[in-house]
């Protein structure tokens, strides 16, 4: 993590604090997947305690809130994913899930869509089943993103189900649900020229570098999700380091 003690000015120390706690908090940080084990969880939760800083929220899976709440006294925001990562479920199950959630105490969740609906273009059926979701949660998580696999999508695809959302009055896309699907610049910026100012849209898996951050933020994205996180605010800390001081303090 970033070496604090060569900050010899507390205004400088303090400026980069700051700067440093605002640029973690659009990132997303934890560690996912059915095959994480406790340890892995408690590990990572480590790590992020010891940067100082904390991220939008720590993404797990649901089986660890409570731990993770005994660990920190409720004080880190929770990410889980719903149906993940091919949105297999019912409807019905999705909605028990949710609830789950927020009887869990997470506050922030993303919902993976059919994927089988998707491939085979019932797009009214990806429609129907976003706005059954969005009737009965609207408004109780802080985020509730849809996903969709875009880097397995045509971009006739990507369109096709982005007006699915819009009509059901869909608010968040997370693009691509991370497992290897790493989301692009050309997707974000397609779902951005077909809906304008439309989608609050949250871009995950394979970002793992300041510039990627960036160049995403410049694209609009008020979210990031990265399990680098950690390591790229290093690398912006470094970088105002040295813009503020040359490298060097005496």
């Amino acid at each position: 993590m970033f070496d604090w003690s060569k900050v010899k000015d507390p205004v400088i120390a303090k400026r980069l604090q700051d700067e440093g706690r605002a640029f973690v908090a659009r990132c997303h940080f934890g560690t996912q997947g059915v095959a994480k084990t406790k340890q892995d969880v408690l590990d990572t939760l480590q790590r992020l305690l010891d940067s100082g800083f904390m991220t939008l929220a720590f993404d797990i899976e649901a089986n660890y809130a409570r731990m993770v709440q005994e660990v920190t006294g409720g004080k880190v925001p929770l990410h889980a994913a719903v149906s993940y990562p091919m949105g297999r479920m019912t409807l019905k199950q999705k909605l028990y899930g949710l609830q789950s959630m927020l009887d869990l105490g997470i506050g922030d969740t993303c919902v993976c869509i059919d994927w089988q609906a998707i491939f085979s273009g019932r797009y009214r059926d990806v429609e129907k089943e976003a706005a059954a979701i969005n009737k009965e949660f609207d408004g109780k998580f802080l985020k509730n993103a849809f996903v969709i696999p875009a880097t397995l999508m045509s971009d006739l695809e990507i369109v096709e189900v982005c007006k699915a959302l819009d009509n059901a009055g869909v608010y968040s896309i997370k693009v691509n649900p991370g497992t290897k699907l790493g989301v692009s610049y050309e997707e974000v910026e397609l779902i951005n020229r077909n809906f304008p100012h439309r989608f609050d849209i949250h871009p995950s898996g394979n970002i793992r570098t300041l510039e990627a951050v960036e160049k995403y933020l410049e694209l609009g994205c008020k979210i990031i999700h990265t399990a680098s996180s950690l390591e790229i605010v290093e690398a912006y800390l470094n970088r105002q380091f040295a813009l503020y001081t040359g490298g060097v303090q005496s």
